[in-house]
């Protein structure tokens, strides 16, 4: 460690840490350096771990809660917030914000709704995990404390990505205490050295927010009030020569570690930023801010999720640590009294009063016995009372009831070996609890998630089983579906047979009707012509009609001359006559008209009975083309394999139809499986992390392992 001149002669001469005291004990110890070495090395080695380890069962906690949130609907969030929140007794509130910064549900209800992220923070906090902080929030007052009873407004926040369905829509974030980090460092049973013992946390590299300092503190220290101070605290103020060290409200950010003479940083810190680490255990120490010499190890550390990079101080004042006084060197000095006691008072006695050799044996003797006797209950006794606590302490714990809140009394402890095995053994038993309430906590967690999955297996056990007869049912309606679709495969191939042999049918027959209607338009066309002549003929009917009706006119006339002339007729005869021979010319007019009507209509009865005989011909001919075209028994076969056809295909829709229903019902019960599994996936998660918690506790530990 580079001190300068001053920082290695600023002790003053005279005082319990005075340089004349101060060399002694040093020169006394000069043979504990390594232990006292190994000892600083163990404590910041432990406490480094203690609180990564505690970090990253926080981040583990969230993930995990991240995926249980995933799960359920959001009206729902705030109830799992609170469920979740009695799990984990280091978190004071847990609450969702979304990509704003607001507060959408909480497990503390009046926060919901507010803005409680910085803008910075989120945009790290919705990329991936972030661990903000330690910062001033007094959002961190109402919900009250956790885990420690200290309790200000110093935060620590966890900001864990919220996904659903692989999209970010937000943050969970974990409302820590700054206070519960204190705790963690200042275990009281883990202080090796009760009176002076201080193990703090500062400021190296502020990469999130840089405008605290180096050597800024981060955590509270262990003398920042009455609770463990044994003298001067820093919220009454810590006395120097330079000044009183005070804080108003915390240790946090308003002290920064620096020496009081030259309001520089103080060695130990100086160089543990400096360098990395730094161990220190040599006379003079170095000043710590309450001006008392100290020593002791410094270590730069990172916790997961955090930008910024930590250092830890784990001191002691060095009169505290150089105390120490071996128990041979105790023992030899007081067996050297006691031997003396023994002899010089007999001898000064003999050679006083002139005893015999006699008298000068028994008083020997008698000095050699309360010799003995005042060793014992001054020196042996005393020590094996105090190794008997401690075998008792330890008794108690190996094969008792396992109490592990029991502690050797501190303030009983000697400044020797016995002191530090006391010291030691109180150091494991706080370790130990630790390590088991770890293993408690892990081991509840693993007890609950693993009732959660075997409700959910049983749920996953119930859709299985659902599932399993909705498939043997779609198996067995695709069974039938397929003898159905090989049915509806050869009514289709009949109906094809049918088609084909309708349509070549039809061309033949086609040819056939083009044929017969060539043959129809012929005959309609020699029709047309007989009803042409036979209306030429009628025709002359109608002149032969007109003559018979002039024949028959005149027939009248002189019929009616006749009559005239029979009326005069008497004697005059002659004119009747004439009449009559006129009548029978127009008779045989009339006759000869009647024999050339009855020609006519001979032949009118000839031309339209072969008229008649080609309409007759074109009506057969035309009832042959429709016999032709008659396809009724084609059309039977057709319709008899297009109604198969239909039936088969109703029957293959009412199993879709089924095969439908089964299959919804399958969706649902897979779905619901799918998302048991899920649950059950996330579970199963959940306990291998709390495995993972299990086994980091437990392999602290090295065992024998079995042959």
């Amino acid at each position: 460690m580079q001190l300068t001149q001053q920082e290695k002669h600023w002790l003053p001469i005279f005082g319990n840490s005075g340089k004349l005291a101060m060399r002694k004990a040093s020169w006394l110890n000069r043979k504990r350096k390594p232990q006292l070495k190994q000892t600083f090395e163990s404590i910041s080695s432990t406490r480094v771990k203690l609180l990564q380890g505690w970090a990253n069962t926080q981040w583990d906690f969230l993930q995990d809660a991240m995926f249980y949130l995933a799960t359920k609907p959001l009206e729902q969030q705030p109830e799992v917030l609170s469920q979740l929140l009695s799990r984990n007794s280091d978190f004071s509130e847990l609450f969702i914000v979304d990509s704003q910064g607001k507060v959408s549900a909480s497990s503390y209800k009046p926060h919901t709704g507010q803005i409680a992220a910085s803008k910075q923070a989120l945009e790290q906090g919705l990329s991936q995990q972030f661990l903000h902080g330690p910062y001033q929030d007094p959002r961190t007052l109402a919900p009250g404390p956790s885990s420690s009873k200290f309790h200000d407004q110093v935060t620590l926040m966890f900001y864990q990505p919220l996904e659903v369905n692989g999209d970010v829509v937000g943050c969970l974030c974990g409302r820590v205490p700054n206070d519960v980090l204190g705790d963690l460092i200042q275990r009281e049973a883990g202080h090796i050295y009760s009176e002076s013992g201080d193990n703090y946390i500062f400021m190296v590299d502020a990469n999130f927010d840089p405008s605290i300092k180096p050597g800024t503190a981060l955590s509270r220290s262990r003398f920042e009030d009455n609770t463990f101070s044994h003298g001067e605290n820093l919220k009454s103020g810590v006395s120097t020569d330079w000044g009183t060290v005070k804080v108003a409200k915390h240790t946090e950010f308003e002290i920064r570690f620096t020496d009081p003479a030259t309001n520089e940083l103080h060695p130990g810190v100086r160089e543990t930023i400096k360098n990395g680490s730094n161990l220190f255990i040599d006379y003079p120490g170095y000043s710590d801010y309450r001006h008392i010499p100290v020593i002791g190890k410094g270590i730069t550390f990172q916790l997961r999720g955090s930008l910024d990079r930590w250092g830890m101080m784990c001191e002691a004042d060095l009169e505290e640590v150089y105390r120490h006084r071996s128990l041979s060197h105790k023992l030899s000095n007081k067996y050297l009294i006691s031997s003396l006691f023994s002899l010089v008072p007999p001898l000064l006695i003999a050679q006083q009063f002139a005893l015999s050799i006699n008298q000068l044996a028994g008083l020997l003797v008698l000095f050699s016995a309360l010799s003995f006797f005042g060793f014992k209950q001054i020196v042996a006794k005393p020590l094996a009372k105090r190794l008997e606590n401690m075998s008792g302490v330890i008794q108690t714990i190996a094969e008792g009831d396992g109490d592990l809140k029991r502690r050797l009394d501190a303030n009983k402890f000697k400044p020797d070996e016995t002191g530090d095995l006391g010291r030691w053994i109180n150091s494991f038993i706080d370790n130990l609890e630790g390590v088991v309430g770890g293993i408690i906590y892990a081991s509840n967690e693993v007890k609950q998630v693993s009732s959660s999955m075997l409700r959910r297996c049983g749920v996953v056990d119930n859709c299985t089983q659902q599932t399993s007869n909705s498939i043997d049912s779609l198996l067995n309606l695709a069974q039938h579906q397929q003898t159905d679709i090989v049915k509806a495969t050869r009514s289709a191939e009949n109906l094809q047979q049918v088609m084909t042999d309708m349509v070549e049918n039809a061309e033949t027959e086609y040819q056939h009707a083009v044929e017969n209607t060539q043959e129809i338009k012929r005959i309609v066309e020699a029709s047309a012509k007989s009803v042409n002549q036979v209306n030429d003929e009628m025709k002359q009917i109608e002149d032969i009609v007109k003559l018979i009706t002039e024949i028959t006119e005149q027939t009248n006339l002189l019929a009616l001359n006749a009559a005239i002339e029979a009326a005069r007729a008497g004697e005059h005869g002659r004119g009747f006559s004439v009449v009559a021979d006129e009548v029978r010319n127009l008779a045989t007019r009339t006759s000869d008209a009647a024999k050339h009507i009855g020609n006519t209509m001979g032949k009118l009865r000839v031309k339209t009975e072969t008229a008649v005989d080609y309409m007759e011909q074109g009506v057969k001919n035309v009832d042959q083309s429709s016999a032709l075209l008659d396809s009724g028994s084609r059309s039977d076969e057709l319709q008899q394999a297009v109604e198969s056809m239909f039936t088969t295909i109703n029957m293959i829709a009412g199993n879709s139809e089924r095969h439908s229903e089964t299959a919804e019902q399958a969706q649902v019960t897979t779905s619901s499986l799918e998302l048991s599994s899920q649950q059950l996936t996330r579970r199963t998660t959940l306990v291998k992390n709390s495995i993972i918690r299990l086994h980091q506790l437990v392999e602290r530990f090295e065992v024998t392992k079995a042959a």
